[in-house]
């Protein structure tokens, strides 16, 4: 069979695109690494049927790989992400992001048949507006004290925190998968969480293959950028600071900071510590469900250390750290559907079906879940 000329540099972009490994892709298509680096490098061509396999693997329009050069791809959300590891977007999150946006257009128009009202708070301030204002509002209308808690475990904080932003009018969808796609493993390093600022229908996607911890962060940060109405993509890296006036993601650490830990609570603890520091810090990372490296960092944003102290103490923290198990790959699956997909709207999917407005196939595809298991799920939630 006739080699099939494709173009190097685009396998390479569907390659890094699709986030398929080289030895999974290998396997995939039974053929050794060695070749499919030839084929990478053009060293090599496949055939015709080897590149129509190629191009399924990598999840491409076969014709892409003939092509001089990728094509533009538009951005369906404004991107803040500043990490190393954020370049293009990988189609995992492309696909996630779609997902998501179908959802929310569902949403969005279920509340307008209703002659529901805006939600006030979406873009009730801007980027120039005090830190410690917007992370006391966001607190009052969440009617949630995020600290001055007891000691709880942190996936229950987590859930009680999720809890209180749904009821307040925010859908907020956790997964650390591509919709049920076990084998489609999100990656912490590429995003931590997206927001839509839609006074509609506002949502909050927080990536769960993180740490609970590291998911109240982002969780935080992106109802900062919904009070400011300026919705995207984040790293919500807590090592982001400022880097001058209109820094969003700086800006959106602030208000997550003094949210989960506020500076007056915090620096009339920091005056009476009478431990070591590396103690101290996971005493209060603990009490508060944060993070140690957040505690340090709220301390170097309000310069009780420096920042050298900070990148120091980040850099001993980072080695104890430990890879999480994509979440929401397991586990009861009618407990789990609505993590993914926000329980505020699965339970106003179950009841538009209830009230035959929504067919039963269009919830099906909603909430990727079978049609013949959506009773269990409405029983589960108590729906009906």
């Amino acid at each position: 069979m006739a080699d099939a000329h494709v173009n190097p540099v685009m396998l390479l972009w569907a390659l890094a695109r699709s986030s398929v490994n080289r030895s999974d892709l290998a396997r995939s298509l039974k053929k050794a690494e060695s070749t499919i680096e030839q084929w990478l490098t053009g060293e090599a061509a496949p055939t015709f049927r080897q590149a129509q396999k190629l191009a399924k693997q990598l999840r491409v329009p076969f014709g892409y790989l003939f092509l001089e050069e990728p094509p533009e791809e538009d951005v369906p959300l404004p991107d803040f992400r500043r990490h190393p590891a954020s370049t293009d977007l990988s189609l995992d999150l492309r696909d996630v992001i779609s997902d998501v946006l179908r959802k929310q257009d569902w949403y969005r128009d279920h509340r307008a048949e209703r002659d529901e009202a805006p939600i006030e708070f979406v873009g009730r301030f801007t980027i120039s507006s005090d830190v410690t204002v917007v992370a006391e509002d966001i607190r009052a209308t969440l009617e949630f004290e995020t600290h001055i808690r007891p000691e709880s475990p942190a996936d229950s904080f987590l859930r009680a925190f999720v809890t209180r932003v749904e009821a307040a009018g925010v859908l907020v969808m956790r997964n650390g998968i591509v919709r049920q796609a076990t084998n489609r493993a999100l990656r912490v390093e590429e995003f931590r969480g997206f927001a839509i600022a839609d006074p509609m229908a506002p949502v909050v996607f927080v990536n769960n293959a993180d740490s609970n911890a590291a998911q109240a962060f982002t969780l935080a940060h992106e109802l900062a950028h919904i009070w400011i109405g300026q919705g995207g993509i984040s790293d919500a890296d807590v090592t982001i600071s400022g880097e001058g006036p209109g820094d969003v993601e700086a800006f959106c650490n602030e208000v997550a900071g003094e949210l989960l830990l506020p500076w007056a609570v915090l620096s009339e603890r920091w005056r009476q510590r009478r431990t070591a520091f590396e103690d101290w810090s996971s005493q209060i990372a603990r009490e508060f469900h944060v993070s140690t490296v957040m505690v340090a960092r709220q301390l170097w944003q309000h310069e009780a250390i420096s920042r050298e102290q900070f990148f120091d103490f980040y850099d001993r923290e980072k080695q104890n750290w430990t890879s999480k198990q994509a979440a929401g790959s397991g586990g009861n699956y009618y407990l789990t559907a609505p993590i993914r997909n926000s329980r505020r709207l699965t339970q106003s999917v179950l009841e538009s079906v209830e009230a035959s407005e929504t067919s039963i196939r269009e919830a099906s595809r909603l909430l990727g879940v079978k049609p013949a298991n959506l009773p269990k799920l409405e029983e589960s939630m108590g729906v009906g």
